[in-house]
């Protein structure tokens, strides 16, 4: 009984110990989960605002190669302008050339001088022509470079227009996925605010629960102390009633925690082959039966068990095998303390084991002896439950 009980206070104390744990646990997860999201949240965030500063960046990196590219276009249409302009005024020049030459020719001797004149005058124009070819090859030169990076401009303006495209998705991406995160993390938040008020329910209602039994744990103590002492009381009154048959080892008594048993060999109680009881085992069952009305409380299981010899031919006729043998002795013990002591019949119950549970083989007639037997077993009531239960479970 006390262990019984010391295992239920242990049970609920071990109950609210592992729950504190469970509790911290469930706590522990949920916090481990809110800092990770909020985490990855200020990580998403702060990715974000670099995306934000580098598509700001790039947006005006584009302004800039823009505006480039309209002065390249600009400076350009001016070249173009100043080349065809060059270009014009070599036509102009060559036709003053031209009608010099034939001016100078109609003179004749008289405009030699003017003719050297002009020729020095051509020289200088043509050699001014041809600077201005030089530098109208390096314009064509200079405008098919500008014209290549134009082209490389626009390629690199594209790429850019495609990646702030695809961080501008991105970003919008991460926008989802911490607005995501934020609700996951308040159902989250809920959820643990929902366990935490569930286990401290439940941790109240354990600590009550523990309270109670602490309460009567006392009481209950004395109690099985009290049934220790009577089944110690009831164990010694037996040695002492039946000490005769104790020293001459025809029964033996064993008191181990709550039960307590009467092992007595069938030759005090019943003639060979028969059920009915002797009157010196009569005397017996009166001194075993006065002693044991003292412990109302407890019930008395009469076990009848036998050798492994078959019925003989002559009393098979009212006992066909060994179980109704010891089965009939068993159910005449019962009777004979309800009728004759007065123990109240609903505490005794009668089995029979036939030969099949022996104290020791069934090799010799000595060992046959000691398996031939009563006994008398002593147990509270709830053993004696679980016991029925158990062996019904078994069968």
């Amino acid at each position: 009984m006390k262990r019984w009980m010391a295992g239920l206070v242990a049970l609920a104390a071990g109950a609210v110990f592992l729950l504190q744990p469970l509790e911290s646990w469930a706590c522990k997860q949920y916090i481990d989960e809110n800092v990770k999201l909020k985490s990855e949240l200020e990580a998403a965030g702060q990715r974000n605002a670099e995306l934000e500063a580098r598509v700001n960046e790039n947006e005006k990196k584009i302004e800039v190669q823009n505006q480039e590219l309209s002065d390249m276009k600009n400076l350009l249409a001016m070249k173009n302008n100043e080349l065809q302009r060059l270009y014009d005024t070599s036509l102009i020049l060559e036709s003053t050339l031209k009608g010099l030459g034939d001016i100078l020719q109609a003179s004749g001797d008289e405009l030699s001088g003017r003719m050297l004149q002009l020729v020095q005058s051509k020289q200088g124009l043509e050699n001014e022509v041809a600077a201005l070819r030089n530098d109208i090859d390096a314009a064509f030169k200079r405008n098919e470079r500008l014209n290549q990076l134009a082209g490389e401009y626009q390629n690199k303006l594209s790429d850019q227009a495609v990646e702030l495209k695809n961080m501008r998705i991105e970003r919008d991406n991460l926008k989802k996925t911490a607005e995501d995160l934020r609700r996951s993390l308040k159902a989250d938040t809920e959820e643990l605010s929902k366990q935490v008020a569930s286990l401290t329910a439940q941790k109240q209602n354990l600590d009550k629960k523990l309270a109670d039994l602490s309460k009567n744990i006392d009481t209950q103590l004395a109690a099985e102390a009290a049934e220790k002492e009577r089944m110690k009381s009831t164990y010694e009154q037996l040695l002492a009633s039946l000490d005769k048959e104790v020293g001459q080892r025809t029964i033996e008594i064993q008191h181990y925690k709550d039960a307590l048993t009467i092992n007595i060999m069938d030759k005090i109680f019943f003639d060979s082959g028969k059920a009915e009881i002797k009157p010196e085992g009569a005397d017996v069952l009166r001194r075993v039966g006065t002693i044991l009305k003292n412990v109302p409380e407890k019930m008395i299981r009469i076990e009848g068990h036998t050798d492994d010899i078959p019925i003989g031919q002559k009393i098979a006729e009212k006992y066909p095998t060994n179980w109704e043998l010891g089965a009939a002795r068993a159910a005449n013990v019962a009777e004979f303390l309800r009728t004759e002591v007065g123990l109240d019949p609903r505490r005794m119950a009668v089995v029979s084991y036939s030969m099949y549970r022996p104290i020791v083989p069934h090799t010799t007639k000595g060992n046959r002896a000691k398996n031939r037997r009563i006994e008398i077993v002593l147990i509270d009531k709830l053993h004696y439950q679980m016991m029925e239960i158990k062996e019904s479970t078994e069968r």
